[in-house]
C-alpha cells in the first residue's frame, strides 16, 4: 500500500505500508507493529528495497548494486550483517517473519 499525498521530487512517494511494517520516506523512520524501530540509513534502504518488491524475490545481486553501489563479491559480508541486524531489530518488536531467506539467491519481504 503506498501513501503518495504531495508527491516529493525526491521520493515516488511519502510512504510505504506492507503488512504490519510502515516506511515513511519523508522523516526515514519505521514502524513496526506501531513500534518505532530505529535504523542505520543502510538498513533504511535496504527494508524500503525489500518493502518495494514485496512478495517477489530481491536477489543479493540486486541489493549490492542497488544499496551498496557494488559487485556482490565486495559486499557480501555486509549484506549478511546489515540483514541480520535488521532482523534482530524487528525481532525485538515482534515474534513475526516478515523477511523470508532463500538461501544462496536472496529475499522476499512477506506480505502477509
Amino acid at each position: 500500500m503506498l501513501a503518495s499525498d504531495n508527491i516529493s521530487p525526491n521520493h515516488a512517494f511519502k510512504k510505504l505500508i506492507v503488512a504490519q511494517v510502515e516506511l515513511n520516506f519523508l522523516n526515514r523512520t519505521v514502524f513496526f507493529v506501531e513500534e518505532l524501530v530505529i535504523t542505520t540509513g543502510l538498513e533504511f534502504n535496504l527494508l524500503a528495497l525489500l518493502m518495494s518488491n514485496a512478495g517477489a524475490l530481491v536477489t543479493r545481486e540486486h541489493i549490492a548494486e542497488e544499496i551498496f553501489q557494488r559487485k556482490l563479491i565486495d559486499c557480501n559480508k555486509s549484506i549478511n550483517s546489515h540483514m541480520t541486524n535488521l532482523r534482530k531489530k524487528l525481532l525485538v518488536i515482534s515474534s513475526c517473519m516478515v523477511i523470508k531467506t532463500i538461501k544462496g539467491q536472496g529475499y522476499i519481504f512477506l506480505t502477509y
